[in-house]
């Protein structure tokens, strides 16, 4: 009730605000599209360049901590530089001066030259046959310094000339923290003689010389450097992990996104199998997108504020320069009421007053037509509405005097003769038979259609008794299937009128369907007759003619009592173009009738 209130009083603002409205939305929605486009492309391109940047960055640091590993298993060659330090290691000292005097040359070297000049060596060690010499930073000796001889790595060295890396175990080196340390271990041999070994060089040294290499890297605010070892431990990290992430899931896992307490990270990692250590390289996805969101929201503010003074500017162009057009809709509502008086003055000389003309014109012959064709309309109705009605009677008409006579004749006579059971029977039927008949304008079940199918035949065998079999075989799937009632009625009846009635000799009539996936078959099949092929001509006339709505069902020439034409209209009329009727017949060896129709489910 409001709303035509509104549109009666107010139709100019109803319509300019609608579209002002239509404007506004399709200038926004082009605004979002255009920027959720570029910011999805900016997000893939962040994300993507980020990627490579960092992983070429990781890489290098890899590649410096390669050549920083490279210079330690240099560093345990040093020995081979100075002559003195082979000279005391190839010979064993004879007494406990010569000892002392190899010791003090051997440890100097090794304070001046390995220790001193690089402060991440922690301790550096020579066995040999002459003893063990040793200098150390720390106040704690390596862990199995008093039997060394009987370790893997110490065994290893002796039987071959390549470095040995062991990798990094936690160790006191400074105060009760343990920190973590790895070592450099080679065999030297003699310089006069390679077959002979003069010793096992061993280098003890922390990971503050990779730390250097990895402070020199910069993964701005939103990224995190990490140097992690197979053992699960963190040798370096440029900012402080998140809590909800371990150095588990990011050593086991080789995905680059993973995603902790509903956070997703960027992960890059390089792996330095060698060395038992991986370089991880961790960006947060909110730190990293969080000024592509800024922009975004500041685009669209700016965007949409566009888009509201543009309403304005929208609004004072139409109401300017369509007030003509707001005017014939205010009439128009005035012509939908009834009045068609009414007449639109546009006092301008472009489309509008074009429209305007169209308009008036329009409103007068309109007042002329309506007054010419109400009487032609009523005229029109009620005629169509006769003649449906007489239809409707003769097709009632055709089906009740002379099979209600046999029928009752028959049961008369069933009764004269004590065949009570029989009689029963046959009233049963034409009880089940004269309800189901009573349906013509009704659409039934393909089960009830069956019953009254079932009753007919059984009341038209009590007449023809030897001379007539009948067998129905259908589907229990298609029982719930729906059809114009008396459909397949009427085509048995067809076929026991023209089988039994015009020859002699035994009649077969068959009703069964075949079910396909979306489709089924209804077919009546006797071994009557036949039809000429000028009947089936007649008949596929009839049936084009019948869809014109004038066509008269009860003057048609067709087989049986309601017609094949009735029959075909109706099928038209509920499926449409999916219905598909066909008669096939040949003279003297009966009729076949075909009704393909759509599943309900399909």
């Amino acid at each position: 009730m409001w709303r035509e209130l509104a549109m009666k009083h107010f139709p100019i603002s109803s319509f300019k605000a609608k579209l002002v409205a239509a404007v506004c939305i399709v200038n926004i929605l082009v605004v979002l599209v255009i920027s959720g486009f570029i910011s999805n492309w900016f997000y893939n391109q962040i994300v993507s360049q980020t990627t490579e940047q960092t992983q070429l960055i990781i890489e290098q640091v890899g590649t410096n901590v390669d050549t920083y590993m490279n210079e330690l298993y240099r560093l345990t060659l040093a020995p081979y530089y100075n002559d003195n330090v082979m000279g005391e290691l190839e010979h064993s000292p004879a007494d406990s001066q010569s000892q002392l005097a190899s010791k003090r040359v051997v440890e100097d070297f090794l304070s001046s030259v390995m220790t001193l000049p690089r402060s991440e060596v922690l301790r550096v060690y020579v066995m040999s046959e002459g003893g063990l010499y040793s200098y150390t930073r720390t106040p704690y000796e390596m862990t199995d310094y008093r039997d060394y001889q009987n370790t893997e790595w110490y065994l290893e060295a002796l039987s071959t000339t390549r470095p040995i890396l062991i990798p990094p175990q936690l160790e006191k080196v400074f105060g009760e923290k343990r920190t973590p340390v790895f070592s450099v271990v080679r065999q030297i041999r003699s310089k006069n003689d390679n077959s002979i070994t003069c010793g096992v060089i061993k280098v003890d040294a922390d990971y503050t010389g990779i730390k250097k290499i990895c402070e020199k890297v910069d993964l701005k605010s939103s990224g995190t450097l990490l140097i992690t070892n197979e053992q699960n431990q963190i040798l370096y990290q440029s900012a402080q992990l998140p809590a909800e992430l371990t150095v588990s899931q990011l050593n086991t896992s080789d995905s680059k996104i993973t995603v902790a307490s509903n956070q997703k990270y960027m992960v890059n990692r390089y792996n330095l199998s060698t060395y038992g250590i991986q370089i991880v390289a961790l960006h947060s996805y909110a730190e990293l997108m969080r000024p592509l969101w800024e922009n975004f929201i500041k685009t669209t503010i700016l965007a949409l504020s566009c888009i509201i003074i543009a309403g304005v500017f929208i609004t004072f162009i139409i109401r300017k320069f369509l007030e003509p057009l707001f005017q014939i809709m205010g009439l128009m509502k005035e012509v939908e009421d009834g009045n068609l008086e009414v007449f639109a003055s546009v006092n301008t000389k472009d489309e509008m007053s074009s429209l305007a003309d169209s308009f008036n014109h329009m409103v007068r012959n309109l007042d002329t037509t309506m007054k010419h064709n109400e009487q032609l309309v009523r005229k029109i109705y009620q005629a169509q509405y006769l003649a449906k009605e007489a239809q409707y009677n003769s097709l009632c008409s055709q089906i009740k005097p002379h099979f209600l006579y046999n029928t009752l004749n028959t049961i008369s006579l069933l009764i004269k003769c004590d065949e009570g059971s029989a009689a029963v029977k046959a009233i049963e039927d034409l009880s089940h038979y004269l309800g189901g008949i009573m349906n013509v304008d009704r659409e039934i079940a393909l089960k009830q259609e069956l019953q009254i199918c079932e009753s007919y035949l059984g009341i038209v065998y009590l007449r023809y008794q030897d001379r007539l079999t009948y067998s129905i075989e259908v589907s229990p799937t298609l029982l719930a299937e729906t059809i114009p009632s008396l459909t397949l009625q009427s085509l048995v009846e067809n076929s026991v009128k023209h089988a039994c009635e015009s020859k002699r000799g035994l009649v077969s009539i068959a009703l069964f369907t075949r079910e396909f996936s979306d489709r089924f078959e209804l077919i009546v099949k006797d071994n009557g007759k036949g039809i000429s092929k000028d009947k089936l001509q007649e008949i596929q006339n009839s049936f084009a003619d019948s869809e014109n709505d004038d066509t008269d069902f009860s003057d048609s020439p067709l087989l049986g009592n309601i017609g094949l034409v009735n029959i075909y209209r109706r099928l038209q009329l509920k499926f449409g173009a999916s219905a598909q009727f066909l008669i096939k017949s040949s003279e003297s060896k009966g009729t076949e009738v075909i009704i393909n129709l759509p599943k309900s489910s399909c």
